[in-house]
C-alpha cells in the first residue's frame, strides 16, 4: 500500500471520529446554548470540508510504529489532535483576519455576517470574534476529554496529556513570534525559521509523533529523538511550502485567496529574502503592496514577479528541499515497524511533489 492510500484510509477513519465527537458536542450544547451549538455546527462543516489529517495520521503511525495495537482507541486520540488543530485555526483566522477556510466562511466571519443585521457592523465584528474565541477554547477542552476517555493505561494517558499541553504552549510561542515579526517588519531569516519551528514543526509533526509513540508505551529517548530529527526539518519545509503556495498556489485547491497572505502583510521567508535582494525600485513596490487591502490582479502579479526576479522563490524552494532531505535521512535510521517507516518516508516524497 502506498503513502496516498495509507493516508486516505486513515483520513476516512479519523473523519468519522471527528464527526462523531462534533455530533455529541452539538447535541449537548443545544440543551443549554443555541449560539455555541450554531458555532460548533459551522465549525464541524469547516472541519469536514477539507484537510488531509496529517497530524492524526502521524500520531497513528508513530503509535503503530512502536508496536501499538489498539486501533479504535488511537483513532479517538487522532480525532482529538485534529480538534486541537481546529481550535488553533479558529484563533489563527481571527488573528489573520481570514475570510475563508476550506472554501467555507471562517467561523468569526460567518457569525459576523449572520448577526450584522441585528447589531451594528462594529459590534457584529466583535461578536463574531468573541464567539469564535470561546468556540476554539471548547474544541481544546473536548480534545482533552477525548484523550482522558480513550481508555489507555493511566501512565500513558498522563504522559500524552502533558505532551499535548507542551505542543499547544510551543504553538502559542510560535504564534507570538509570528505576530511580533509581522509588526516589526525587519526580521532576520533565523528569526523566521525559529518561528516556523515553533508554530508549525513542533505541533504539526513532532507533537503528534511523540504523542502517538508515548501512547504506544515508548520511553526510548533514542526513538523520540529520531522522530524529532525527522519532524522538525519536515515541519519547517512544510511551512516554507505553505508560504510559497499562499502566494503562487491554486485558490481552488487551497480554499482561500492567493491575495490573503499579501494583504495580511505576512513576513514570510520569501518576503524577508526578497527585501534583502531587491533593488530600490523593487523594494519600494514590495513594501507598497504588502499589507494593502483589496489588491488588484496587477498588484498580485507584480508581487509574484518580485519574488521570482530577486531569486527569493528559488532560494525558498531549495531550502525546503534541503530540509526534506535532512528529515528523510533521519527517519531511515529510526527503529520503527516497517509499515510505519514506509509511511513516514512516503510523506517526505509526497511533500517533495506537494501542490497544496
Amino acid at each position: 500500500m502506498n503513502f496516498q492510500q495509507m493516508l486516505g484510509g486513515l483520513k476516512v477513519a479519523i473523519d468519522k471520529e471527528i464527526e462523531h465527537y462534533f455530533d455529541i458536542a452539538i447535541k449537548e450544547a443545544q440543551k443549554s446554548d443555541k449560539l455555541i451549538a450554531e458555532a460548533l455546527t459551522h465549525t464541524k462543516k469547516i472541519a469536514l470540508a477539507g484537510g488531509k489529517r496529517i497530524r492524526g495520521a502521524l500520531l497513528c503511525q508513530a503509535y503503530f510504529g512502536v508496536g501499538g495495537k489498539e486501533k479504535k482507541k488511537i483513532l479517538k486520540v487522532a480525532a482529538a489532535i485534529e480538534l486541537v488543530h481546529l481550535f488553533l485555526l479558529v484563533h489563527d483566522d481571527i488573528i489573520d483576519r481570514g475570510d475563508l477556510r476550506h472554501n467555507q466562511d471562517t467561523l468569526h466571519k460567518m457569525l459576523e455576517k449572520k448577526y450584522q443585521k441585528k447589531i451594528s457592523d462594529e459590534n457584529a465584528l466583535h461578536f463574531g470574534e468573541s464567539v469564535a474565541i470561546i468556540t476554539g477554547e471548547m474544541l481544546h477542552t473536548i480534545a482533552n476529554k477525548i484523550i482522558l476517555e480513550a481508555e489507555f493505561p493511566l501512565q500513558e494517558t498522563m504522559r500524552a496529556l502533558v505532551q499535548l499541553q507542551k505542543i499547544v504552549a510551543l504553538t502559542i510561542i510560535g504564534q507570538s513570534q509570528d505576530i511580533g515579526i509581522e509588526y516589526r517588519k525587519n526580521a532576520t531569516e533565523k528569526e523566521v525559521l525559529d518561528m516556523y519551528e515553533n508554530k508549525t514543526a513542533r505541533y504539526t509533526f513532532e507533537g503528534p509523533l511523540h504523542l502517538g509513540a508515548m501512547l504506544g508505551g515508548c520511553i526510548n529517548k533514542k526513538t523520540l529523538q529520531s522522530l524529532s530529527g525527522y519532524a522538525v526539518p519536515l515541519g519547517i519545509a512544510f511551512q516554507i511550502q505553505d508560504d510559497i503556495l499562499g502566494v503562487f498556489g491554486s485558490e481552488k485547491k487551497m480554499g482561500k485567496s492567493v491575495a490573503s497572505d499579501i494583504e495580511e502583510g505576512k513576513q514570510s521567508l520569501l518576503v524577508i529574502k526578497a527585501r534583502l535582494l531587491a533593488t530600490k525600485t523593487e523594494k519600494k513596490q514590495l513594501n507598497s503592496i504588502l499589507g494593502k487591502n483589496k489588491l488588484t490582479q496587477k498588484e498580485i502579479l507584480t508581487f509574484q514577479n518580485i519574488l521570482k526576479s530577486t531569486g527569493a522563490l528559488e532560494y525558498a524552494e531549495k531550502l525546503a528541499a534541503q530540509y526534506l532531505d535532512k528529515g528523510k535521512k533521519e527517519i531511515e535510521k529510526a527503529v520503527l515497524l516497517p509499515q510505519s517507516k514506509e509511511f513516514l518516508v512516503g510523506l517526505v516524497e509526497y511533500l517533495e511533489k506537494r501542490e497544496v
